[in-house]
């Protein structure tokens, strides 16, 4: 088997992170790393366009095969190898364990984005650099996102929407936690913990985490739990970290939170009584 994974080495690249996890955590060591650089246009390169014509990362290739998108990467992972199992055996199970993963998709990996677009990238990347990112981007969807986080800062209608898009999966999940077992699917950890967590480690790598989650404290410990394993460990080694305090994260993060405060206040006042998954 020829296992390769074209791939970002960096904290806060969460859809790579999902494979990169769930690959420690199926204990598979003998993948071929294929590293790249996203500022260096890595992804538009001919030669990578031939495996993931939207010139998007990560991309597992097997054999040879391409397989793409990230959650689906981590289903594939899992499948080639038969232990441990990170889905359950149960049909129905897996149905839930997917509906978290769907959700994850349609919402976290948007949200996550903007919040590392409002503050890293926003206050610590040039802006030239920027402009000439923009004139590659392949997706109409991610071009006006990420130019009006970065030109319109926390006052982007996208910063709500990535508040609003965190809160319903916080809220969801302290009302699933409230059983009293450690994971999403109750004492199995599965494929949901390994697409959420590189999600919710950004939050951390710009401090945002601690205030966000005050009113869930299920989720927390959960996090918690998260952040111990050695799959989520193994992160912190990788470059951009941002285990200083000193790093461009933490930073930018601290530079952006009392804006961002207001704008989660806001969005609390607002809507928090829209969407209660207890009633």
């Amino acid at each position: 088997m020829t296992l390769e994974l074209y791939y970002l080495e960096e904290t806060d690249s969460i859809c790579s992170n999902r494979a990169v996890v769930t690959l420690a955590e199926k204990g598979i060591t003998d993948w071929i790393p294929r590293k790249m650089i996203l500022m260096n246009r890595d992804q538009f390169q001919p030669e990578y366009l031939k495996l993931n014509p939207q010139g998007v990362v990560p991309t597992l290739v097997h054999n040879g095969k391409p397989i793409r998108e990230s959650s689906l990467i981590t289903k594939y992972i899992d499948g080639l190898r038969p232990d441990p199992p990170l889905k359950p055996g149960d049909p129905f199970e897996r149905y839930q364990m997917d509906e978290w993963i769907k959700l994850f998709d349609e919402r976290a990996f948007e949200a996550t984005a903007v919040i590392n677009f409002v503050t890293k990238f926003r206050l610590t990347v040039p802006r030239e650099k920027m402009e000439e990112r923009w004139k590659v981007i392949p997706s109409i969807d991610r071009l006006y996102r990420q130019q009006s986080v970065i030109r319109e800062g926390v006052s982007s209608p996208y910063v709500m929407r990535a508040i609003g898009s965190f809160e319903m999966v916080f809220k969801l999940m302290e009302h699933a936690l409230a059983d009293g077992r450690p994971y999403l699917m109750g004492d199995r950890f599965t494929l949901a913990e390994t697409n959420l967590a590189p999600f919710v480690k950004v939050l951390e790598m710009v401090r945002f985490l601690d205030f966000w989650l005050e009113p869930y404290p299920l989720t927390r410990a959960w996090w918690d739990r998260m952040a111990s394993r050695p799959s989520m460990q193994q992160l912190d080694d990788f470059p951009y970290s941002a285990v200083s305090e000193d790093s461009p994260h933490a930073v930018s993060g601290r530079k952006t939170e009392p804006e961002f405060r207001v704008k989660l206040a806001e969005y609390r006042e607002r809507f928090d009584y829209a969407f209660n998954p207890g009633s």
